[in-house]
């Protein structure tokens, strides 16, 4: 799964809202590597921040041409990371290296369901048009399809990617209908736009789904999952998340605060780790260069799940734990984080 293998940008084309589309080949990778590299999920890539340190960060597939060759979508969101040194340094005939594809929210996830919901914020967006890219190549062949309603959440009209191509999917199929909520600027309520952030109540648009894909950041994800489940308790919930949880307020206080130093014990080795709080235990491990794994940074994957006992820890909302798996002492080390005291974690527990 982690064996690194080059892509070359072949072309790279703007879209609204600080995004750019990049169309990635693959070189000399196997089957199985390319068999994984899905529309609507994602591949592992590694590319220095702007400061030149070099990450693994993930990226939705937002549609496959063929075998070798498919696109991912990258915004400029201006805090000197991967996505914005990709934005800017990345081009045509550069290339990368992908460490592996991913994810389960593909086409075949929703396609035996007569109607989903999909609601977006901001770069959340490059889910559900992977998916929908891939239903309209579906219904072009004559395979039956789900009705799907999308709601997206954005700051304006002009940072929406792929407006075109979804209105003219909204004028054209009767299976697809697109609603927009549009936060920071002023617009008459229309059939597309709608002032304001999509409450509970607007959820009605989405009639009745067996499934919602929700996609955004930490916070969106986490409101859109709880109202989704309150109002359609028998739908099935797919979630993605595309940025880590915000450090609770009380670690920001503690961060400076020399008594309120975290001693982190390593079980099964003789570690320990003295450092302040203010950042995941994913962040704190890795910046000990303490071996862990993990992929989505944000609650999804599971990947870095641990166990957790003795100190203080603030944990945050996760879309991976059951109840029963946090009241056995699971956790997510992404979605953790300390705030004082002697803390005992057991890397990568046996399940």
């Amino acid at each position: 799964m982690n064996c690194p293998v080059q892509a070359r940008c072949e072309r790279v084309n703007p879209e609204a809202g600080n995004v750019k589309v990049f169309t990635l080949r693959t070189q000399g990778a196997h089957a199985g590597f390319l068999s994984n590299l899905r529309p609507g999920g994602h591949v592992a890539i590694h590319f220095p921040d702007v400061s030149g340190k070099l990450q693994q960060r993930l990226y939705s597939i937002i549609r496959k041409e063929a075998p070798d060759l498919f696109e991912i979508a990258v915004k400029r969101s201006g805090r000197n990371g991967v996505s914005d040194h990709l934005h800017h340094s990345f081009q045509e005939g550069s290339t990368l290296s992908l460490q592996y594809g991913a994810g389960e929210i593909t086409v075949e996830s929703v396609i035996d369901r007569q109607h989903i919901a999909m609601i977006a914020g901001g770069i959340g967006i490059t889910v559900p048009i992977a998916l929908i890219r891939e239903l309209v190549g579906l219904s072009r062949n004559g395979r039956p399809i789900p009705d799907v309603v999308l709601l997206l959440c954005v700051p304006r009209i002009a940072d929406i990617p792929f407006l075109h191509e979804l209105l003219t999917l909204d004028l054209t199929t009767t299976w697809f209908t697109f609603h927009v909520f549009i936060t920071r600027e002023a617009v008459q309520t229309s059939d597309h736009f709608l002032p304001g952030r999509p409450s509970e109540e607007s959820l009605h648009l989405l009639g009745q789904p067996q499934a919602v894909v929700i996609c955004g950041s930490h916070a969106f994800a986490q409101g859109l999952e709880e109202q989704s489940a309150k109002r359609f308790p028998k739908a099935d919930l797919l979630i993605e998340s595309f940025t880590p949880p915000t450090a609770p307020r009380t670690a920001v206080l503690q961060q400076d605060d020399a008594t309120s130093l975290v001693r982190l014990h390593i079980a099964d080795s003789d570690r320990v780790l003295e450092m302040s709080p203010g950042r995941s235990l994913l962040e704190l491990l890795e910046s000990a260069r303490v071996p862990i794994r993990s992929q989505c940074r944000s609650g999804v994957c599971g990947s870095c799940r641990l166990k957790v006992s003795a100190g203080e820890c603030r944990f945050e909302p996760d879309f991976c734990l059951s109840d029963k798996d946090k009241r056995n002492g699971y956790a997510l080390a992404c979605c953790t984080f300390p705030l004082s005291g002697n803390i005992t974690v057991r890397l990568n527990p046996t399940v």
